[in-house]
């Protein structure tokens, strides 16, 4: 797994790391959020299922890896959205929206992580 992460640097810089290690740190701050804030487990359970999800499917990620950039723009959306009017106007209780948040900061972490830490994938930008 460091050796992904190093990969990672290496391949994309340090913003992409920081991006990556960040959605991980998150993922990490939720879980223990709605453990120790909410009383709730589902944040724990969802992270740790959700990233075991993204290894066991980690070469789907890659053979569709091109066609998921839609995910960043869509989950920074679905954060907004939940964020700002969940609560107010959806009627989302607290562990909604953290269960909401959780899920999609996973999905986002495994594309991410799985994608850009591969050797097959290499930085255009960087190499051109």
């Amino acid at each position: 797994m460091i050796s992904r992460f190093t990969r990672i640097k290496n391949e994309f810089g340090t913003k992409v790391l920081l991006r990556i290690v960040l959605l991980l740190v998150g993922l990490v701050g939720m879980s223990l959020l709605g453990w120790f804030a909410l009383g709730n487990l589902w944040p724990v359970g969802i992270s740790i299922v959700g990233l075991l999800a993204g290894w066991l499917l980690r070469r789907v990620i890659l053979e569709y890896g091109e066609s998921l950039t839609w995910a960043l723009p869509v989950s920074l959306t679905v954060y907004g959205i939940v964020l700002t009017i969940g609560e107010r106007l959806l009627g989302l209780s607290r562990e909604a929206q953290l269960f909401i948040i959780t899920i999609t900061t996973v999905i986002v972490f495994n594309i991410q992580f799985w994608w850009l830490s591969d050797p097959q994938v290499i930085n255009v930008k960087r190499k051109g």
